[in-house]
């Protein structure tokens, strides 16, 4: 007989921390608010469906920022000559009176043309604790979507309600947690824990040894709402088909809105140029293969938001053209 309290390697998420912790809350109340919306639309695909759109919300939101980034850039331009007249000036010159000097040059150009170096960084700023808190929420959904905790809760109670399902269980869970850490899947809150890590092929190892267990059309369920196109959105993308498509279409989308923000925002600097040339490169390869170590959920969320940014570029380039030219703030052919 085994003991359901027992020492248990990638079990528990760590906690997201006291930075992305209350951002992980606050996007869980959104993420949980849309999904309810969805689910009484439809059950199937809702949880794909409710990170699509809450993508789009994020990106609405985001659009003044991403206003001043185009801004940003545009003055950028505009100043390059006169930046690259104060470099040439005190190139060469490393005496630290001197590098201040041309610091003092630099800092009154800015304020010249109310240029700020990191307006065009905000978006990124901003979007860096919104993809780790979402991380940490598609690890753990069951803890902000009070849709899929009351099923696994169900789940979690037939379980527990089974004989000898520790006898089961204990096999299964005891590969999944770390060492010197302890759970009791007699409690329902650990329980939950284990629920949230089995995969399919678990499931069926369960039914198979709990035949009285009847859970069948909850896993369904489960499975309607985690599963969109064929994939589940909990599970990390990884190499396998077809999960791995998500990590090309990251990196292919990413491509795309790098040169749709860079085409209209060209530097007459070749040194720049070339820099400009490697990021569309080397910032495409890197979300491919960092794709691959996060779950699909977030892989979902950061190709939407990719698509969905290419489309307000296109829209705020033909804007800020049109308005920035009349301000003498015109981007280089």
């Amino acid at each position: 007989m085994f003991n359901s309290v027992f020492i248990l390697t990638n079990f528990i998420e760590k906690d997201p921390g006291f930075i992305v912790g209350p951002i992980s809350k606050l996007l869980g109340i959104i993420i949980n608010f849309v999904f309810k919306f969805v689910y009484m639309i439809t059950t199937n695909h809702s949880l794909g469906i409710t990170i699509i759109l809450f993508t789009i919300i994020v990106r609405l939101l985001l659009i003044p920022l991403n206003y001043k980034q185009q801004k940003s850039m545009y003055i950028m331009q505009k100043i390059q000559p006169e930046m690259k007249k104060i470099q040439d000036k005190y190139k060469g010159n490393k005496d630290p009176e001197v590098a201040k000097k041309m610091q003092m040059e630099m800092t009154k150009l800015y304020a010249k043309h109310n240029y700020n170096p990191l307006g065009g960084c905000l978006p990124i700023f901003i979007q860096l604790p919104i993809f780790i808190a979402l991380y940490f929420i598609m690890k753990n959904a069951y803890l902000f979507v009070t849709d899929i905790g009351n099923l696994y809760t169900e789940i979690a109670n037939q379980i527990l309600a089974t004989p000898n399902y520790a006898e089961v269980l204990v096999p299964i869970v005891q590969p999944l947690v770390p060492k010197g850490m302890t759970i009791d899947i007699s409690q329902l809150p650990d329980m939950l824990k284990a629920i949230n890590k089995f995969t399919a092929n678990d499931w069926n190892a369960i039914q198979s040894a709990l035949p009285t267990l009847e859970i069948s059309s909850l896993l369904e369920q489960k499975s309607n709402i985690e599963y969109f196109l064929g994939i589940n959105l909990a599970e990390t993308v990884g190499f396998t088909f077809p999960k791995v498509l998500l990590a090309i279409l990251s990196g292919a989308t990413t491509f795309l809105s790098s040169w749709v923000i860079s085409r209209k925002t060209k530097s007459d600097d070749p040194t720049l140029r070339m820099q400009q040339k490697i990021m569309n490169i080397v910032m495409p390869v890197m979300m491919t293969f960092f794709t691959l170590s996060i779950p699909c959920g977030v892989a979902i969320y950061w190709i939407v938001g990719n698509l969905v940014q290419v489309v307000q570029q296109i829209f705020l380039n033909k804007y800020c053209e049109k308005k920035f030219a009349e301000q003498g703030l015109g981007a280089s052919k």
